[in-house]
């Protein structure tokens, strides 16, 4: 193979077409939007204009080593929808490098009972698709039921933002994105790896909140819980729950409500406790201080086991007793089912 070199004022490194600046530029010009977090550029709406159609709002976009730019908005109308299943299109700019365009285009999706978003072209030196929103489109109706943004943000070197998990085309290993919920406002870094591919590096901030549920309830209780991620695959969990109902409650077994399912096919163990000091006599047949663990085995809850307190000869049994004003403390880290493995 010749060897050859570019760009340079004499010789072949003269020449410098679209091929070889698409090569020289992508090793380091990763394809999104320009912009920070929360900036509309780009972004899709439904059209307030134009029924059954989209508008992108203006902005700017490095897809594989080229600008696309508008300077104002752009209205784009859907495929005709009579089916009577919903369907997912892809809002994209298509980058067609033979044609030395670029340009906003929707993919049509098949319609489905449960839809999914077209596949998006990507070849160097050809046509290159990046896509900026996932438009599900009614049943029966050209009109848009949801809009989810799938744009990646770039904003000078900071690691690229987007608004969806799983977004950024054609990542390797090591890559990162910040990733902020719009449901819960959970920060993150994700990051890709050859083995899973995308999933949580670390949460950032401070730890996220969720209210624990118990398996049963024989009256009222208050619960409060923390997580946050640690790793890709590893949560950390501290939950409370009081026993407010005035009475005390027994029962087969107990469980507590995990924020997220811990991955199948092997036993892990939380520390827990019980504390049950707000009553002398030892109330609910319990003493005052009662330590533990709490196992799961791929659920969505955890199950607390305390030492048996009428002959500590006998071990311990699953919770099931939960005296009145006590409160059940769990803590610990667990692997979570993050990337969905089952029981293997």
């Amino acid at each position: 193979m010749a060897e050859s070199s570019w760009p340079f004022g004499t010789g072949d490194g003269q020449r410098v077409d679209p091929t070889r600046w698409q090569s020289l530029t992508t090793a380091g010009s990763p394809s999104g939007v320009v912009g920070r977090w929360g900036d509309a550029a780009l972004s899709v709406s439904v059209s307030p204009s134009q029924a059954g159609a989209v508008d992108v709002a203006p902005g700017r976009a490095f897809v594989r080593g080229f600008i696309y730019q508008t300077d104002q908005p752009v209205t784009l109308p859907l495929n005709t929808q009579t089916e009577p299943n919903p369907r997912i299109d892809l809002v994209v700019v298509e980058l067609d490098v033979p044609n030395s365009s670029a340009s906003l285009r929707i993919l049509k999706g098949q319609p489905a009972a449960v839809p999914v978003a077209p596949g998006v072209r990507q070849i160097d030196g050809g046509i290159w698709q990046y896509p900026l929103a996932q438009v599900t489109v009614r049943r029966g109706q050209t009109a848009v039921d949801t809009i989810r943004d799938v744009r990646t943000l770039l904003d000078s070197g900071r690691p690229p933002a987007v608004a969806a998990t799983n977004v950024p085309t054609n990542p390797t290993p090591g890559d990162l994105a910040y990733y902020k919920s719009q449901d819960s406002g959970a920060e993150e870094l994700h990051m890709y790896a050859a083995r899973g591919g995308w999933s949580i590096a670390a949460s950032l901030g401070k730890a996220m909140s969720y209210t624990p549920q118990l398996s049963y309830a024989a009256g009222s209780y208050s619960a409060k819980g923390q997580y946050q991620w640690l790793s890709s695959n590893s949560m950390a969990v501290s939950i409370n729950v009081r026993n407010t109902s005035g009475k005390t409650w027994k029962t087969d077994a107990l469980n507590v409500t995990l924020p997220t399912k811990s991955r199948g096919g092997m036993w892990q163990v939380l520390t827990c406790a019980l504390m049950n000091n707000e009553h002398a006599d030892g109330n609910g047949g319990m003493p005052n201080y009662t330590i533990g663990s709490a196992y799961t085995y791929g659920g969505s809850t955890c199950q607390p086991v305390f030492q048996t307190t009428g002959s500590p000869i006998n071990g311990g049994d699953w919770w099931g007793t939960f005296p009145v004003d006590s409160t059940l403390i769990v803590t610990g880290v667990y692997v979570a089912d993050y990337f969905r493995e089952g029981n293997v």
